[in-house]
């Protein structure tokens, strides 16, 4: 009976005991960010007279590869990838080349090397050998940026080619040594033999270590290096050749156009229509930018038609079925006429159709006085679409604009309805003026681009005069880039490394330059 009462008072203890406990769930400690480690390399690392047709290392924990593709660069190039496959902790990468004698051959594996679990790279881990008896020891180093707007090239190939190698070999032939640019645009040669080498930068399409593309970009340096004479920091530029085969991206057909999208700007093309008796069936073309132009022609009902398109040596052929104007079919302007307009530029009118004429005695302008202003309204014969209203002189306040029914016709005879519209004119108070002087040995011949926040062009100063003055600017930032314009043709030129032609040198304005309202801003600008 004692026995019995001993043990109900332990179950009784023991299951308040469990009512008091909280159940927690294990938890699993700290993210694990440690990289895995190297314990062995077979053949050990910087190995000489290697003959090895596999390579092993072996790790403290499991590891897998990521993207060995892209982080892998092996120089001097193999002709076969190496490939790559997991044992255990170990990784073995087998080579499937005949080596090169007395050479050394670096593997930068960058971060293909991660660990299993949480992704942890091993950065940058290398691997080196020689098929010799030295290790080739010799570095080269520099930078890599876009010719025309000085941006740092991430992920540009460096390639390295005999000085006395064709020209052609950039194209045709695997580099002696190959290397890559960081996020910062920097690259680096390791372990290279001594010599004497033409330096490429190459942004690399298909991932063949040549310059085979159109779409490559390119950068060669004008003289070879020699390794270990002098020490040497070179910066390269890259550039692509223009596209220069002309053709039709695309092709709208709408009610009285046909509009049709080329690959390369147009200045000038002929439309002729084939095989149809229709006499004078286009009535203008109108050049809407420098890639797309817009073909008027008769308002006839639908009809299947095909056209030859015409531009220097360039010939294609567009079958197309028309469109008819629809009876709802306006006349209008394409852009509204309303607010505050820049008191320095006339006003344009952008229509969505050709401007066949013109009654100035439908429209009025008054100002705020009830005067009537004198005004001239041209169409625009290159763009017909565009008319142009001048003022002779730009009155203060508010102006009342009436475009009666009827004040424009179109070249397919319709009118446009009534338009009463309000705008006034800004002043020089409401903008800023910068002039610009520069200084030191910049060429005979110089291009001064004003660009916007966004890098785009805002005003393009031609000339060799040291001082530039960009008037009516808005409130804002800008930047400044000079372009050394060596064939005197008021563009920037690229490159052509067959050709031995270096793109045209560009300068850029290290900081920004703000721009305030009723404001002159001067700048010195020494160049070195």
């Amino acid at each position: 009976m004692v026995r019995t009462l001993k043990i109900i008072s332990l179950l009784i203890g023991t299951l308040s005991l469990s009512s008091c406990a909280q159940v927690v769930a294990p938890t699993g400690g700290e993210r694990d960010t440690t990289a895995p480690e190297v314990l062995e390399i077979n053949p050990r690392n910087e190995t000489l007279n290697f003959n090895s047709k596999e390579i092993e290392i072996e790790f403290d924990e499991y590891v897998v590869l990521k993207d060995l593709k892209t982080q892998l660069l092996v120089s001097p190039p193999l002709k076969y990838s190496l490939q790559g496959r997991t044992k255990g902790k170990k990784l073995i990468f087998e080579i499937k080349d005949t080596l090169k004698a007395n050479t050394t051959y670096v593997l930068n594996f960058g971060n293909a090397i991660v660990d299993l679990n949480e992704g942890n790279p091993i950065p940058n881990f290398q691997y080196v050998f020689s098929t010799g008896s030295i290790i080739d020891s010799l570095t080269l180093s520099g930078t890599v940026a876009d010719a025309f707007d000085l941006k740092l090239e991430e992920g540009a190939l460096l390639l390295l080619y005999p000085s006395n190698s064709e020209d052609s070999a950039v194209s045709k032939q695997l580099p002696t040594y190959v290397s890559r640019t960081d996020e910062g645009g920097k690259f680096e040669f390791t372990n290279l033999h001594k010599g004497t080498y033409k330096l490429f930068a190459l942004i690399d399409k298909n991932d063949n270590y040549k310059y085979d593309r159109p779409d490559e970009k390119i950068a060669f340096l004008n003289s070879p290096i020699t390794l270990g004479s002098i020490k040497s920091n070179p910066k390269l530029y890259t550039f692509s050749i223009p596209e220069t085969n002309q053709f039709i991206e695309k092709e709208e057909v709408s009610g009285g156009k046909l509009m049709v999208t080329f690959k390369l700007p147009v200045k000038k093309l002929t439309a002729t229509l084939i095989d149809t008796s229709i006499k004078e069936f286009f009535k203008f073309i109108d050049y809407t930018s420098e890639k797309t132009v817009l073909l008027w022609h008769q308002n006839i009902a639908e009809t299947r038609l095909s056209v030859a398109i015409q531009h220097g040596n360039f010939l294609d052929t567009i079958k197309f079925k028309s469109k008819e104007l629809t009876d709802e079919s306006d006349f209008k302007l394409g852009k509204e006429l309303s607010g505050t307009q820049n008191y320095f530029e006339p006003i344009s009118l952008l229509f969505n159709h050709p401007i066949r004429s013109i009654d100035k005695d439908l429209i009025s302008i008054i100002d705020v006085n009830a005067q009537k202003i004198n005004f001239s309204l041209t169409i625009d014969q290159n763009v017909l679409t565009k008319a142009t209203l001048t003022l002779p002189k730009k009155p203060e306040g508010e102006l009342a604009i009436q475009f009666l029914l009827g004040s424009f016709k179109d070249i397919y005879g319709i009118s446009t309805d009534s338009i009463n519209t309000v705008i006034k004119f800004n002043t020089s108070e409401d903008f800023g003026n910068l002039f610009v002087k520069t200084k030191g040995k910049i060429g005979a011949n110089t291009i001064l681009q004003l660009t916007n926040a966004k890098g785009e062009v805002e005003r393009e100063y031609f000339g060799n005069d040291s001082i530039a003055i960009f008037k009516n600017l808005s409130a804002a930032s800008y930047g400044l880039k000079l372009i050394q314009d060596n064939n005197k043709n008021k563009k920037w030129d690229t490159g052509d490394y067959y050709k031995k032609r270096q793109p045209e040198k560009i300068i850029v304005y290290n900081e920004g330059i703000a721009i305030r309202q009723n404001w002159d801003k001067e700048i010195i600008w020494v160049i070195e």
